[in-house]
């Protein structure tokens, strides 16, 4: 949010100016009447009588100019973008920041945490100290810092901030859980990683010993043919995450790190062992976020000292970590090149906005039949029917009269998984809302006449043809097996692209529907199996769950519609 107000990437002129404040609680310590002005904004002095220290954050607000359509914003508020400096403010200067005094005061307070049983000024030093004076030589690499932070290519700005901001939750962790701010600590330097080191994976960075197992597969293919297969598994692969962890890393490590900022170190890392410690590191990573194995003990009982040995190798304590994960990204943001305007559409970056799906009624009427419309416009038209058969208050099912007709006369235009969606939907629209039709007895004719021309395509046994028997409670007849076939198929698909999901109500009573038959075939296992199944798919339904404890005691006709709608709704159109 803080490069978007500063107006950098706007295309039209600036509407609004908003002035805008916020406390920050932090240990930071700044001179009366001190003030430090950047690109994201300033800050100034504020007395406190007590801890800890409180300074004003003020920031120009720019607000672009918008087109004369609903949706018009004023301003974003400080909530946001008091977060984001708070965290710039953290990182580049190596102190405590927040806009939350209950946060920045438990922090200071030196109070063990319950699990660490260390308070966090005992683990690092500075950052947790109850106050930090801000010399001129800090005040001078925060304003340089922060501004060149502003002016970075969009796309590199958002990664730069997602890195700064898991860096500080990194180190607030440090207060109840080392495991995950170690865990966090990496991951900052991972995440720059994986989206800036430009690798490009090779057969050479796959697992060794899937690549044996693979390459003996192999043998005998023809090259042309080995080489796709290896390139296609490379492309859904992660390959050398910790090798490419590490080599950022090394990349981004400068001499100084060795030099004037090792001044103040304890037992600072040497380059020459670097390298292992930064494998050991991701190690200590992915042991904790696959197997939640702790760190080793030294690694936390180090006083102060930025690494320990175990067993022979040079790891890095959290002190250490720390240090070299700020240089990194630090080294990695003041290499990049900066842009003074780059206009770029941010409007679903500001923060509180969000995609939501549209209700059915916004679209489903629309003349649509591209590529995955008829499974879209059938699973909207099944939501509204699922709302007015459970009797939801104002429920209505939408108008899909015109669309309708006009797939009449497309339907021989449309791929077949549409062609199929479409027809399940006019199938089911005109037999749920043949009453309220206009001229009915001539609409009805001509329905009849359409479906009794295409209802083949799926009355053979398919997904749709399922889902259209269910939910008209119409005899099977396809064979039973055939029938738990296609149930098994559908919700084997259901989650995936092109394919049909219906309300779980609607799933629950297919699930019951099959199970019926099992019953009537004497399979009583078989059955019970199915209401269970039916229960777990739907368990916010009591009926069910009633209906399931009765034909346990006494077995029964499964009759799906009296369990799951027991009251005959009307149809609102």
């Amino acid at each position: 949010m803080l490069q978007i107000c500063t107006g950098k990437l706007f295309s039209k002129d600036i509407e609004y100016r908003n002035n805008l404040k916020g406390i920050i609680y932090t240990n930071l310590k700044l001179l009366r009447d001190e003030k430090i002005q950047t690109k994201a904004g300033s800050i100034v002095y504020a007395e406190n009588a007590s801890s800890p220290n409180t300074v004003i954050y003020e920031i120009e607000e720019l607000i672009e100019e918008s087109e004369s359509k609903p949706g018009l914003l004023i301003s974003h508020g400080i909530n946001s973008l008091i977060l984001d400096f708070s965290a710039i403010l953290s990182f580049a200067l190596n102190c405590t920041a927040s806009p939350s005094h209950s946060l920045t005061e438990r922090l200071l307070s030196e109070q063990e945490g319950v699990s660490t049983q260390r308070s966090p000024n005992k683990m690092f030093k500075t950052v947790f100290d109850k106050n930090i004076f801000c010399s001129e030589e800090s005040q001078k690499f925060f304003i340089n810092f922060t501004n060149h932070l502003i002016g970075l290519e969009r796309k590199t700005y958002i990664g730069v901030m997602s890195s700064i901001r898991t860096y500080v939750t990194g180190m607030h962790r440090i207060a109840d859980d080392f495991e995950l701010a170690y865990t966090l600590l990496v991951a900052s330097i991972e995440s720059l990683a994986q989206n800036f080191d430009g690798h490009q994976s090779t057969w050479e960075d796959y697992d060794q010993n899937k690549k044996k197992i693979i390459d003996e597969a192999l043998k005998g293919c023809e090259e042309d043919i080995s080489v796709k297969v290896r390139e296609a598994i490379l492309s859904i692969e992660h390959t050398s995450l910790r090798k490419r962890f590490q080599a950022f890393a090394l990349e981004h490590v400068s001499p100084t790190f060795f030099r004037e900022e090792a001044d103040f170190a304890i037992n600072p890392i040497s380059r020459l062992d670097l390298p292992t410690a930064l494998n050991n590191a991701y190690q200590a990573r992915s042991k904790y976020v696959h197997n939640l194995i702790k760190l080793p003990k030294q690694l936390t009982l180090a006083k102060y000292s930025e690494f320990c040995i175990i067993k022979d190798k040079r790891w890095l304590t959290l002190q250490g970590l720390s240090r070299l994960a700020r240089h990194v990204i630090i080294q990695f943001v003041m290499k990049q090149e900066t842009v003074e305007n780059e206009p770029y559409d941010y409007s679903l970056e500001r923060s509180n906005i969000l995609q939501v799906h549209l209700a059915p009624q916004y679209w489903i009427a629309a003349p649509d039949f591209s590529e995955g419309a008829g499974i879209q416009k059938l699973e909207g038209f099944l939501s509204q029917l699922k709302e007015c058969l459970t009797n939801t208050p104002n429920a209505s099912v939408t108008d899909l009269t015109n669309v309708l007709d006009e797939f009449e006369s497309r339907i021989d235009t449309l791929k077949q998984v549409d062609k199929k969606a479409f027809l399940a939907l006019y199938i089911l629209y005109n037999a749920y809302l043949n009453k309220s039709f206009e001229n009915r007895e001539v609409r009805v004719k001509k329905v009849k006449r359409f479906i009794a021309k295409h209802e083949n395509k799926i009355s053979n046994p398919c997904v749709e043809g399922l889902i259209v028997t269910s939910l008209l409670t119409l005899p099977f007849e396809w064979n039973i097996e055939v029938h738990d076939k296609y149930l098994k198929q559908y919700f084997r698909e259901r989650d995936k692209k092109l394919k049909i999901r219906c309300p779980d109500i609607f799933e629950s009573g297919m699930i019951l529907q099959l199970a019926e038959r099992y019953r009537e075939a004497g399979n009583a296992k078989k059955a019970l199996e199915l209401i269970e199944m039916a229960v777990e798919n739907l368990p916010s339904h009591q009926g069910l769950r009633h209906f399931e404890i009765e034909y346990k005691q006494q077995p029964q006709p499964i009759d799906s519609k009296e369990i799951l709608f027991p009251k005959n709704e009307e149809i609102i159109t």
